[in-house]
């Protein structure tokens, strides 16, 4: 994903009337969420877009409405993460740090997969300097949420992979749906990068239920939910780990 569907996604989100990020996050308190994913070709994108009109609005950050993200993610030396999302382990979860640079904000972030696909995110303020290690504050942070949902904290966590991409993010107008658009995304480990394709638009639909219009919409274009993760998808890709489960989606990831 690259500067075409960055430009492309922009095009649509400037079209739009805007939303502070006070009201995005007033308006849609998602942390506890019913997420669906899709991997759209840039037609298809605007589709979806046309499709939904005037029912969107975008998020607007002092003019903005393109931001850069940058995720570091962390696992143990065995990839004891990776290998619970891909044996399809029914509680895992996955941490990480997430910069917003625009902003230069940095939370640590983890993810926990709860019950019927919901997906639970809990995050806790980290040092951006430090983004690619785990504070003794963000150990303590996991260890708390960790242990309420009966986990343990791994052992030997490191910063395995980063990905930088660049999102747009839309909101309907009545604030119960935030939708996504990632482009640009990138991946690196030490020495090694991959960018995925310039022409298609990672979309993420996030609702308090799975049952929404825009999901609907989605379904009646005919677009189907996308089993995809950055993160493992970009372990395979950089060769850290084998993962059949996520090659079909690579393939379509990384195609020119």
């Amino acid at each position: 994903m690259s500067e075409r569907g960055t430009a492309v996604v922009s095009a649509v989100t400037g079209s739009l009337p805007g939303l502070s990020l006070a009201e995005v996050v007033a308006g849609s308190e998602l942390m506890t969420r019913a997420d669906r994913k899709y991997l759209l070709r840039l037609p298809d994108f605007l589709a979806v877009a046309d499709a939904l009109g005037d029912g969107l609005l975008a998020l607007d950050i002092e003019g903005r409405r393109s931001f850069a993200y940058s995720s570091a993610y962390f696992d143990t030396p065995d990839l004891a993460v990776f290998r619970a999302h891909r044996q399809e382990r029914r509680r895992r979860f996955k941490i990480r740090t997430r910069t917003y640079a625009d902003t230069a904000d940095t939370y640590c972030e983890l993810k926990l997969s709860g019950r019927r696909e919901e997906t639970i995110k809990r995050r806790h303020p980290h040092p951006t300097a430090a983004a690619d290690v785990l504070t003794r504050e963000s150990l303590a942070f996991l260890g708390r949420v960790l242990g309420s949902a009966g986990h343990d904290v791994p052992g030997g966590l490191a910063a395995v992979l980063v990905t930088d991409y660049r999102r747009g993010t839309l909101v309907t107008a009545d604030r119960r749906t935030r939708i996504t658009c990632d482009t640009a995304l990138v991946w690196s480990a030490g020495t090694r990068s991959r960018a995925a394709s310039r022409d298609l638009v990672l979309l993420e639909v996030k609702s308090a239920t799975e049952r929404n219009p825009v999901a609907e919409t989605l379904s009646r274009l005919r677009l189907r939910e996308t089993s995809v993760s950055k993160y493992c998808a970009g372990v395979v890709a950089l060769g850290l780990a084998p993962g059949n489960r996520w090659l079909p989606v690579l393939r379509r990831l990384t195609a020119r």
